[in-house]
């Protein structure tokens, strides 16, 4: 479950560090630790921290610590989430032998605290809240079609984006098309919203595509959200469309 409330985080703080391997010498592990702390800088016990890619989580401890060790060399999404705020997130890319340490801090004027420079780390990351299209599309369920994806193929109507997804079938006559997401015998249409409100199919067609930020495709119950796991969406899925006047940034 993600809370929408106000939240930002400070920037990423890492080092390396080194640990031997019997056979090389050298540590092929990585390791990704850190905390979680108010905007006072007071730890924050019990935050729920994972990695969204690799669907790992904790709680942090009593002092607000976290620590995700054994990691293959990667780049990770770390997700801190605490009760009535906004999810923090940070991209982390770690190599082997390498720890890094990242700090959560939330603040609860909805602003990102400003930058934290560490000596021998010329330019840490930014971490910024997430817009729920991102949040949904690390976890990897559904199909995405993303902004550049739609500035690429440059389509007259949005809905030449999603009819031609694998799976997807549509029966277009005259200027009306039908789609289905699925193969359920009760032939349903998938249930439409519009940064977050439902609404008509229609609008695959009156939106025009350079009015769109992102689009999330369901194909069914075990795809779709919960959020979004209407009744019509449990018999023919959802497609769920963010509009660049929705588009959700951090403040």
């Amino acid at each position: 479950m993600y809370f929408r409330s106000v939240a930002a985080a400070t920037a990423l703080v890492s080092f390396s560090f080194g640990l031997p391997d019997t056979a090389t010498g050298q540590s092929k592990t990585a390791a990704i630790s850190g905390r979680v702390v108010s905007a006072d800088g007071d730890p924050v016990a019990g935050a729920r921290v994972q990695i969204l890619n690799l669907r790992k989580t904790q709680a942090t401890d009593s002092v607000g610590r976290f620590l995700f060790a054994d990691l293959k060399p990667g780049s990770y999404r770390v997700e801190a989430n605490l009760l009535g705020m906004s999810p923090l997130s940070a991209l982390i890319t770690v190599n082997a032998g390498e720890r890094k340490d990242v700090e959560f801090r939330t603040d609860s004027l909805g602003q990102l605290l400003p930058t934290i420079f560490v000596e021998g780390e010329p330019e840490p990351q930014l971490i910024r809240v997430l817009t729920t299209f991102e949040r949904r599309m690390a976890h990897g369920h559904g199909r995405f079609i993303t902004r550049d994806d739609i500035e690429k193929r440059n389509p007259l109507k949005i809905m030449d984006m999603i009819r031609f997804l694998p799976g997807v079938r549509s029966d277009c006559r005259g200027f009306v098309c039908q789609l289905r997401l699925n193969h359920d015998t009760r032939g349903c249409p998938p249930a439409i919203f519009v940064d977050d409100q439902q609404t008509h199919i229609t609008v695959l067609d009156n939106t025009p595509p350079t009015a769109i930020e992102g689009i999330e495709v369901y194909r069914g119950p075990s795809e779709t959200p919960p959020e979004l796991n209407t009744e019509t969406a449990r018999c023919g899925g959802a497609i769920a469309i963010w509009t660049r006047r929705g588009k959700r940034h951090d403040p």
